[in-house]
């Protein structure tokens, strides 16, 4: 009988430790689509190398009150990879609960935690370089940078490729896309109209530019429009938006190195990882 309860509790043991939990929040999944890609290319990756993957989305109520998914709950996983930013609170129980985490997409400097990102600094100073080198120099930002801290980083590559070269900041060309919940919301246009704008993403670089065809302004022709992440699950016809194309597949592969990794020395630590991207260029611009 002791041979089998052993038997038993290695079994358990060895399901824990090939057990992967990959959270994301539902304002994430629910509107942008490049985290069901992350997810979906993860998932993937992890079954290769011979983990399975459960993905887990967390409500807003369940975030709010610090829920966590059963399978963490009953001690069945020992990794868990968390894909975009999710409250702090929630972070505090996940490390509570005694699970090795991975941000992906983000990173939060408020915690000890290995992270795969993209450049996103970088990113929003290409994006923003690239449409000033084109002439434009009426630039506006479209994100709410206290969502994320992805946006905050876009926004201040935006800010900084500005402020280097003199160009005019102007409060209003600062737009928010997302509400307090972090859902995507309508993008107003300003009353003083900019010659450019530089989206945080692409899903909300669609909606600005149906906005913009709605109030009788064609892009490129009268403004021009970039994204970032260089997926969306549903592109509007006719629509060929230049935009930062994000390497998921370099980032999930840092992924699954650091789970890797992990497995074979709990203690392993792998740092921040920052994924460079490239800038695509088409006919919005």
């Amino acid at each position: 009988m002791q041979g089998t309860d052993g038997k038993n509790e290695k079994s358990r043991a060895d399901r824990k430790a090939l057990n992967v939990v990959i959270l994301v929040a539902e304002r994430f999944m629910s509107e942008r689509s490049f985290y069901a890609r992350i997810c979906r290319e993860l998932t993937v990756s992890l079954s290769a190398a011979g983990y399975a993957g459960h993905i887990e989305v967390i409500s807003h109520v369940n975030e709010e009150m610090c829920i966590l998914p059963r399978i963490i709950c009953d001690d069945e996983a020992h990794q868990c990879v968390m894909i975009g930013e999710m409250h702090s609170s929630y972070i505090d129980a996940l490390l509570k609960a005694g699970v090795k985490l991975i941000f992906v997409d983000y990173v939060n400097e408020e915690y000890d935690v290995d992270s795969v990102s993209g450049d996103n600094m970088n990113g929003g100073y290409c994006m923003t370089r690239y449409l000033a080198k084109k002439g434009y120099r009426k630039i506006a930002f479209v994100g709410s940078y206290k969502a994320t801290r992805s946006i905050l980083d876009r926004m201040m590559g935006y800010l900084k490729y500005l402020m280097a070269r003199d160009i005019e900041i102007n409060n209003r060309w600062i737009i928010p896309d997302r509400d307090k919940l972090g859902f995507l919301i309508d993008v107003m246009l300003p009353v003083d109209m900019p010659e450019a704008f530089v989206c945080n993403c692409d899903e909300t670089a669609y909606r600005l530019i149906a906005n913009l065809n709605r109030y009788g302004y064609k892009v490129p022709e009268n403004v021009a429009v970039t994204g970032y992440d260089d997926y969306a699950e549903r592109i509007p016809e006719g629509v060929e938006l230049t935009t930062w194309h994000v390497n998921t597949e370099e980032m999930v592969r840092q992924c699954v190195y650091i789970i890797k990794q992990r497995t074979k020395d709990p203690d392993y630590r792998h740092g921040s990882v920052v994924v460079n991207g490239k800038l695509v260029e088409r006919r919005s611009v």
